[in-house]
Order: structure tokens, then C-alpha cells, then sequence
């Protein structure tokens, strides 16, 4: 081979080298500008500080803000916490209570402004995270043991 081919032959690979690397600078640059934009954008959420601590088990008293025809009232959920989601501002805890021989469960919110305050009534010895199996049980047998 010539000179010349030699030269034609490494220039492509160099020309081609060349555009890649600033290209992917420039894509990492805006990203991490992009990503400086969405923090800085505005402030951030916090997470209440007026909540008390919470474990799975736990009989709780919920005072839940309830919006109907425009008018507001509070609504107390009394129950037992049997799982705990996610944390920082996205928390959520999943109580049960009996209502009629009915079981219902609801999803609060633990940062959402419509949660007034959070009472616990006591502390139960579990040992799960999720307490699911009490979904099975009925009556005396769904009962937990009260922490001292």
C-alpha cells in the first residue's frame, strides 16, 4: 500500500473518533444541566416532622381531612398498621380496622396535608414488616400482643 491509502485510511477513523467524543461531552454536559434545572427548579418538599414514629403493628388514630359538597369535616380511622411503603415524601402506611364485622383497609398518605395528625394508641410486638396473614384470622385470633 501507498502512503497516501495508509493516510486516507486512519484519517476516517480519526475524523470519526473525533466527532464522537464532543458529541458524548456535550450529551453528558446537557444532561447534567438538565438534571441541575429540575433540582434547582424550585423547592423542594419536606417531609412533616410532627408525625410520630410508626411500626408495623401499631394501633394508630387517624384524623383525616375529608372534602364533600364543598364542605370540610375530619374523620377519625382508628386501626392496625400492617405495612409500611417507601420512604421520604412518598411514605405511605396501609391501616386495617374492622368496621361492622367488615375488614377495610385504607392507604394514607403520611406527608399529604389532608392527614391532620397521626395519634398512637399502642405498640404491638410483630415480628414481619408486612402483616398480611392478619387478612386470614378473625375474631380473638387477629389479636397482637401490646409491647410494654
Amino acid at each position: 500500500m501507498t502512503e497516501e491509502k495508509k493516510k486516507s485510511k486512519e484519517r476516517p477513523a480519526e475524523k470519526s473518533t473525533a466527532k464522537k467524543q464532543p458529541v458524548a461531552a456535550e450529551d453528558k454536559q446537557a444532561r447534567e444541566a438538565a438534571a441541575g434545572d429540575k433540582q434547582g427548579s424550585g423547592p423542594l418538599p419536606e417531609v412533616r416532622g410532627d408525625i410520630p414514629a410508626i411500626r408495623p403493628g401499631d394501633e394508630l388514630k387517624v384524623f383525616y381531612r375529608v372534602i364533600e359538597a364543598g364542605k370540610e369535616r375530619i374523620q377519625t380511622y382508628e386501626g392496625t398498621v400492617i405495612a409500611i411503603k417507601n420512604s421520604g415524601i412518598s411514605k405511605t402506611i396501609t391501616v386495617r380496622k374492622n368496621s361492622f364485622g367488615i375488614a377495610v383497609e385504607r392507604i394514607f398518605p403520611l406527608n399529604s396535608k389532608l392527614v391532620q395528625k397521626i395519634e398512637v394508641k399502642k405498640h404491638t410486638k410483630v415480628r414481619r414488616a408486612k402483616l398480611f396473614y392478619l387478612r386470614k384470622l378473625k375474631g380473638k385470633a387477629s389479636r397482637l400482643k401490646e409491647l410494654r
